[in-house]
């Protein structure tokens, strides 16, 4: 029935070549299945190392209270004995605060090619969301009495509307609030409200490696985690800073030591502000803007922390930030592990 010419020959090139595309696509499948599984490797050896390395940051927050008797440098001068239990934890902390510490792991020392990038700092320095609102009255703490918390949100969203041109999140604040019978479990249930959203679904979580100016993150503004409805300006967030029109000027170690020198446990920001905080804030007390005035707590306590740490093998980076919380002992003050997000 075929007994033309080359039919066989047709036949037999035909049958190569199908040959031929049914290799090409094993390999490629095999070769992409390959490095597939090479980059969930890295991963996952990415994302372990991130989340063991949190012990990092809790090694940086960890201060023997027994250090305290040795007392605190001031004007060249050292106290006896320190009135507050902080200040050598502050001493100790503030060369990692909102500063982006890294780590270089060599494969001949720890075992592993890696890098390391920490940035610390402290959920007091946030406002608690849970702190405006009275959940059971419907209204807002001490609405029409001094500390007016309404007006205090009215203010903080006229602020956010005008730095990221973007509508009041006023009203859909209030009405989210009005429709809640309990306190919000963690700031991103705000990403519910379509106009949060808008706003801040790309900015969640402050990362330092955008490098944008002016930029305010969701949880660099907010918390839930604190149980003070204050704010300590010693631990201000970059988006507090930048809400606040605050230029941070960069001290050096002695400056460091030197300011620290001027914390309390309690104090009067109308005559302690200059003499402490103007060092590294550049802005005078009365320049503040009224509104967060009575927010600033003068009892300056620092006990949750956040840290958004990376961890990159190769070409793979992993992200988490998490928050650490003190659990005080007699003879230090550990912080434990309370949240943990993957970015």
């Amino acid at each position: 029935m075929h007994n033309q010419r080359g039919y066989i020959l047709f036949l037999l090139f035909c049958l190569l070549s199908l040959c031929m595309s049914i290799i090409s696509i094993f390999f490629s499948k095999t070769v992409t299945y390959q490095h597939l599984m090479h980059l969930l490797t890295e991963t996952n050896k990415a994302r372990s190392l991130a989340i063991n390395s949190i012990n990092v940051a809790q090694a940086v927050l960890y201060t023997p209270l027994e250090e305290e008797k040795k007392g605190v440098p001031v004007d060249g001068k050292t106290e006896e004995k320190s009135k507050s239990p902080y200040h050598a934890f502050l001493k100790k902390i503030f060369p990692y605060l909102q500063t982006t510490t890294t780590y270089s792991l060599q494969n001949s020392v720890e075992g592993i090619d890696a890098t390391i990038t920490m940035y610390l700092l402290s959920e007091n320095g946030k406002i608690n969301v849970n702190s405006l609102y009275d959940f059971r009255l419907k209204k807002f703490i001490y609405e029409g009495k001094q500390g007016d918390r309404k007006k205090f949100c009215e203010w903080l969203f006229e602020r956010i509307s005008k730095i990221t041109h973007k509508p009041s999140l006023f009203l859909p604040f209030e009405q989210f609030l009005k429709k809640r019978t309990t306190e919000l479990n963690d700031v991103t249930e705000l990403l519910s409200i379509p106009e949060f959203a808008q706003t801040f679904n790309q900015k969640v979580f402050f990362n330092p490696r955008k490098n944008e100016r002016d930029a305010l993150y969701l949880t660099d503004i907010f918390t839930v985690t604190t149980s003070s409805e204050m704010i300590n300006p010693w631990f201000f967030s970059q988006s507090w800073r930048i809400l606040l029109d605050i230029k941070t000027k960069k001290l050096s170690p002695e400056e460091q030591k030197k300011l620290v020198g001027f914390f309390k446990d309690k104090g009067n920001w109308e005559t302690d502000w200059n003499s402490s905080l103007k060092k590294i804030y550049e802005k005078d007390y009365k320049d503040l803007p009224k509104e967060i005035k009575s927010l600033l707590t003068t009892e300056c306590e620092a006990n949750i922390f956040s840290l958004l740490l990376s961890a990159a093998i190769g070409e793979t980076t992993v992200t988490i930030f998490t928050i650490l919380k003190k659990q005080s002992t007699e003879n230090q003050l550990p912080f434990d592990i309370v949240k943990i997000y993957q970015t």
